[in-house]
């Protein structure tokens, strides 16, 4: 469920935007491959503990719009082995502030639930330096109504020295999906790797013991 844009017109949008990048509508089109030793999203793992791969493209535009896409692999009957995430928004900067705002869809083609499983949220990020916050608010999901749940997060990012980067991660749930549950992760990394210490307390069906996540990923 990945940091969701009708999935029949979405292929349409990034073919458009590489088409459109002139001098007029200048675009900037990157990509991105990773695999973790356990796909944790907001806590919880999204592939049984185990290695999940993925990869993602991005447009963005001179304006501050873009628009993205990214696949992941999942474990699971209820979600299938496969998570496409779509996603359109707008950043840019005030002063010292920075702020990104977007909507973002998350689908499982090969679920077999027997219920819907897709789900899309609206998000707002406002920055500073190295610190961030960000809320996110479901839009729409089957059984709920808008507004049912939210997640709100806390980070910070700095560069160490010699290539190695530190982050730190506290996220909180908002609403009926799991009003009283929380997550943290410190990430310390190393060029394309990084290693993650990440825990929960209160998300029900999640141990909260510590665990470890290896990552490595590229842009391109």
């Amino acid at each position: 469920m990945q940091n969701s844009v009708s999935k029949l017109s979405f292929a349409g949008l990034l073919m458009a935007g590489s088409m459109l990048a002139t001098p007029v509508l200048a675009a900037d089109i990157e990509g991105n491959i990773g695999v973790t030793t356990d796909y944790i999203w907001r806590g919880m793992t999204q592939n049984d503990g185990g290695t999940s791969a993925s990869g993602g493209l991005d447009v963005s535009f001179d304006s501050g719009l873009y628009i993205g896409t990214w696949v992941g692999d999942t474990a699971g009957t209820d979600y299938g082995t496969q998570e496409v995430d779509y996603y359109i928004g707008y950043a840019g900067e005030s002063g010292s502030i920075s702020y990104d705002v977007g909507y973002l869809m998350y689908t499982y083609p090969s679920s077999q639930a027997a219920t819907d499983v897709d789900f899309s949220e609206v998000y707002i990020t406002v920055g500073t330096g190295p610190v961030s916050a960000s809320y996110y608010y479901l839009v729409d999901a089957e059984g709920a109504d808008a507004g049912d749940s939210g997640y709100i997060s806390l980070d910070y990012e700095t560069s160490l020295s010699d290539d190695w980067g530190l982050s730190l991660h506290y996220g909180d749930y908002t609403g009926d999906f799991s009003s009283e549950a929380s997550d943290m992760s410190v990430t310390v990394s190393k060029g394309d790797f990084a290693l993650s210490l990440v825990t929960t307390d209160g998300l029900t069906g999640v141990d909260d013991d510590m665990r470890f996540v290896a990552s490595w990923g590229i842009g391109f």
